[in-house]
């Protein structure tokens, strides 16, 4: 069975670099740096999952995408797990204030290896997690 597709969006080298290899060993990894590349690499090939950084070419860029993933009607089924190193008070903030930032899990940076894997897989492969 082919593995799933992860989109990893995050303009951050270095921890696309750690969580990647982590994943990898379950999952086909992509990358984008910013929601430009994320939405074009969406186009070209869906992934199963979408892991997106709320900041990266400016504040609040992940909800952007991540509105765009939903408002589309061949990209709304995607899940998005949101990853952010923002404080809390900001966190909450952003994820609840917003309200219109859609997104099925919040994890904050850094990411426990493992919690990250069993959030990945419980969302594209409910049966198996």
């Amino acid at each position: 069975m082919a593995k799933k597709k992860v989109l990893m969006v995050d303009d951050d080298a270095v921890f696309v670099d750690a969580v990647s290899a982590v994943l990898e060993a379950h999952f086909d990894v992509r990358t984008a740096p910013n929601g430009k590349g994320a939405l074009e690499a969406i186009k070209s090939d869906p992934p199963d999952i979408v892991l997106l950084d709320v900041m990266m070419d400016y504040i609040a860029e992940g909800y952007d995408v991540a509105r765009a993933i939903k408002d589309d009607p061949k990209t709304k089924h995607i899940p998005i797990v949101m990853l952010t190193g923002v404080d809390e008070l900001y966190k909450y903030r952003l994820a609840v204030e917003d309200g219109s930032a859609p997104h099925d899990r919040y994890l904050e940076k850094p990411v426990d290896p493992d919690k990250l894997v069993s959030v990945v897989k419980e969302l594209v492969s409910p049966d198996e997690a």
